[in-house]
């Protein structure tokens, strides 16, 4: 390991910490100081919308059985401070000096962790929060982990700014603790170079900013795909991608458009919506531990999104499981083989899938093989239905894509979904890396600095204005990059408005030309958004009368990193199945003779006719009948339907 880390250039690493402190509740002692009144934006969220915020649909429909979750920061831990800035950025109430050190007092009665401070319009004039963090650096242990609302987020949107710096300090201790320690590993093991951190927004960052602002390695995990896939779109030509990602529990789904990620400007964990500019992923619970049961009130087969997890997983791993899977389902219909799991180092119980798969098939009166298929197309419409969600409800053509399958689970049930959308290709990227493909995408990588500023302008906009903001902001970013030893030649920059039309809450964000900009470049803008905005809402949807507002201004600077190469390998000389058996495909409701390969014969430039199976290490491809898979040149598997 030590030789290895020696001579390594870049260590990239993803984090589910931040993630699981949030969701298991088991952040630090966090305090919030704000302006005085507003001490209860937290708890009051967006009104009825802090009961379903995330929430999956089935959830949603059961408003009444729907509850806020439990504080980030309980009431007695929210102090409110004497101040007020208005929304030109003047003072209306002078900082109160010394009730804030009557607060800091407080706060070190409590034996805090961490602090977030927040106070009203700060991303315009940050001078209070600054003063009370200087006295909270004064009074407290400099331990203490600090978060000021207008260094994270110097963005519009109280509520959302509010949870974001409430978050971050949240996490901040337990976050920080574990990116030190993995970083001094590394260093006491050889590696002289700099630690980079995945992040939600879709680039890297150093461990000293991950440190800072642990929030932004929050739902990175699936942003890791994404942006392997825009890297292996980049190399296939490939514009439009669906990627969809199935683990143990989820099925994780986002979109390149015009081969670029689309993003949201915020983001939502355990029904907190926070401000957060972030790679749009989508999760439901589909995944390979996915739970099926028989629903009591309606007699209908369910699937999800409850999940056995990891452990004791699916009944066939006879770890304890004895509640029917996906992966039960899987191994009764003939997609895995009981004797070759894990490349041979696992052998998996078909008879207990058989006892817990027909459990519920006699609640359905149905015989074993009719519900283990039916667990599967259940999952399916469950898939291929958010697929239609965040395409067609959103303006795109499913059929204008291609379809990418990754994840342990994701290149057996993926494929499945072509047909279903009129797809006519997907791609399991890497063959027998695509179960790692999350942490390829964070190899990939490039490092991410992003400054933005709100600062609400109407149409006519003024060019000189947004041109002098969008100056400072790539001056600001661009120095970061030098700072971390990035030359001009490894940087490239990309500028975004945030608009939205006059009296609207939703905002769009729209690229921008770099250098001066002129009238001619802010009405191209302007047109640019109302053609996006009908592409997303549908045609006549919009609505120019009502005027237009640019709301944030934004710089991402990316620092280039060096990318892993992705090599074809060699195979037999002639393809040959190690084994055919009868695998029953749910898409055709058929039994059909199926040969099963392994991936290690399968080289560059073979083709396999479907239906067949090709085994790997740790995940298994689906090619279903009627399609045909040829092996490119760096191995990734590509199944092609035809034209339809």
């Amino acid at each position: 390991m030590q030789d290895l880390l020696a001579k390594s250039e870049l260590v990239s690493h993803g984090t589910t910490v931040g993630t699981n402190a949030i969701i298991e509740g088991e952040g630090t002692n966090a305090a919030l100081v704000t302006t005085r009144g507003a001490e209860d934006v937290i708890f009051i969220m967006r009104a009825a919308t802090g009961r379903s915020k995330g929430l999956p649909v089935e959830d949603v429909l059961q408003f009444q059985k729907s509850n806020k979750p439990d504080p980030i920061i309980p009431k007695k831990r929210v102090y409110g401070i004497n101040e007020r800035i208005d929304c030109m950025g003047d003072v209306v109430v002078e900082f109160n000096e010394e009730q804030a050190r009557e607060v800091t007092s407080q706060l070190a009665q409590q034996d805090v962790d961490a602090v977030a401070i927040n106070f009203l319009w700060s991303f315009l004039n940050d001078g209070h929060e600054r003063r009370m963090e200087s006295i909270i650096r004064e009074e407290l242990d400099n331990d203490v982990f600090v978060t000021r609302a207008s260094d994270l987020i110097p963005k519009w949107g109280e509520y959302e700014r509010t949870t974001a710096a409430a978050i971050n300090a949240f996490v901040g201790p337990t976050s920080a603790s574990y990116i030190q320690r993995i970083d001094d590993r590394l260093s006491e093991n050889g590696y002289d170079g700099t630690l980079l951190v995945m992040q939600s927004g879709g680039g890297v960052v150093s461990a000293e900013d991950a440190v800072r602002e642990p929030i932004r390695t929050i739902n990175s995990g699936p942003v890791g795909g994404m942006i392997g896939c825009r890297f292996l779109a980049e190399q296939l030509g490939h514009r439009n991608v669906i990627a969809g990602d199935i683990g143990g529990t989820s099925f994780d789904i986002g979109l390149l458009i015009d081969g670029e990620p689309l993003t949201k400007p915020t983001n939502v964990i355990n029904q907190y919506e926070y401000m957060m500019r972030t790679i749009d992923t989508e999760s439901i619970g589909s995944g390979g531990g996915s739970i099926a049961f028989v629903d009591n009130e309606g007699d209908r087969l369910r699937v999800g999104p409850q999940s056995t997890g990891a452990t004791p997983g699916p009944a066939c791993y006879d770890q304890g499981g004895n509640e029917p899977t996906v992966t039960d389902a899987d191994l009764l219909l003939g997609f895995l083989d009981e004797d070759d799991f894990l490349g041979g180092r696992m052998t998996l119980d078909r008879d207990r899938s058989v006892t817990v798969i027909e459990s519920i098939a006699d609640e359905l009166r149905m015989d074993t093989i009719e519900t283990a298929s039916g667990i599967i197309e259940v999952m399916n419409a469950k898939m291929a239905d958010m697929i239609r969600q965040r395409t067609v409800n959103e303006g795109y053509d499913p059929r204008e894509f291609v379809l990418y399958a990754y994840g342990g689970a994701g290149p057996l049930h993926v494929p499945g979904l072509a047909p279903q959308l009129d797809i006519n290709t997907v791609v399991v990227p890497g063959g027998s890396t695509a179960s790692v493909w999350s942490a390829v995408g964070v190899s990939s990588s490039d490092v991410l600095h992003r400054r933005e500023v709100s600062n609400i302008m109407n149409a006519p906009f003024d060019s000189e204005t947004i041109t002098h903001q969008f100056n400072d902001l790539e001056s600001a970013v661009i120095a970061d990059l030098h700072d971390e030893g990035f030359t001009d030649d490894d940087i490239q920059t990309q500028r975004y408005a945030d608009m939205r039309y006059q009296a609207q809450v939703h905002q769009l964000s729209i690229p921008l030309p770099n250098g001066t900009l002129t009238a001619e470049d802010m009405e191209a803008v302007i047109a640019r958004f109302e053609r996006t905005y009908e592409d997303r809402y549908g045609k006549g949807a919009g609505y120019s009368e009502s005027g237009f507002e640019l709301v944030t201004t934004r710089v991402d600077a990316y620092g280039e990193t060096t990318k892993p190469a992705i090599h074809g390998k060699s195979g037999v000389d002639e393809l040959e199945p190690w084994k055919t058996k009868e695998v029953y495909w749910p898409s055709n409701h058929a039994y059909f003779d199926t040969p099963r390969y392994r991936d290690a014969d399968v080289g560059v430039g073979a083709t396999i006719e479907g239906p067949a199976i090709v085994g790997m290490e740790h995940t298994t491809i689906g090619i279903p009948p009627e399609s045909t898979c040829e092996v490119d040149s760096m191995s990734n598997y590509i199944i092609n339907f035809g034209g339809k």
